[in-house]
């Protein structure tokens, strides 16, 4: 997208220029018409991310001693309701910002939202205080800082780049580009490591 190619002109420019070339950029793969700006699958992960720390957050604080069967419901309608919004909003049969297949790409936002929201119940949980500011740092402001959506993780130093392969937002978004734009590069592994968050989170809140 353009921020990919802006900041390989901005590198290589000078190059050409001094060898007195003509730089020229190709796009490979397209972005979809309806994603102009190649930012939708960040903002869609974003907004997932977000709302899952929110939710997590929010219901714990108001009901620390809720049940667990409970607490999985509503957070499992939580995860069901964002996560299939977001695939049919942002996908085909919306605004077709994100083209792969609806249901695959439902999958993945429902795991990415269910992924954040456990994984901040239980450092809430563990952390009380101390863990609304772990979330905070971890799942958001690492987790989006090195998820890949507006560069690409191989943009970051190299003491972040490890993070984007561990931390939820960058499994979920590699996951998205891949069933929508490389052949499901990334898809099932980003998959399996959402649900693992999911697993070990409420095993361990269990």
């Amino acid at each position: 997208g353009p921020a990919v190619t802006s900041t390989l002109q901005g590198i290589l420019g000078a190059a050409a220029s001094a060898d007195s070339a003509t730089l020229r950029s190709e796009d490979v793969v397209r972005a979809s018409s309806g994603d102009t700006r190649s930012l939708s699958i960040f903002y869609a992960g974003f907004g997932l991310v977000l709302a899952g720390f929110l939710f997590g957050l929010i219901s714990y604080q108001m009901t620390p001693r809720l049940q667990l069967r409970f607490r999985l419901l509503s957070l499992g309608a939580f995860s069901l309701l964002s996560g299939t919004g977001v695939a049919l909003i942002a996908g085909t049969p919306g605004f077709g910002a994100l083209p792969g297949n609806v249901a695959t790409i439902a999958a993945v936002t429902v795991l990415l939202a269910m992924a954040v929201g456990s994984a901040t119940l239980l450092l809430m949980r563990v952390g009380g205080p101390v863990g609304t500011l772990l979330a905070s740092l971890v799942l958001l402001i690492l987790g989006n800082a090195t998820g890949g959506g507006t560069l690409p993780p191989d943009f970051l130093p190299g003491w972040l780049r490890p993070l984007s392969d561990i931390l939820p937002a960058g499994l979920g978004l590699r996951a998205l580009q891949g069933e929508s734009y490389f052949d499901g590069d990334g898809y099932v592994s980003g998959i399996l490591l959402l649900g693992a968050w999911v697993a070990i989170s409420l095993g361990i809140v269990y």
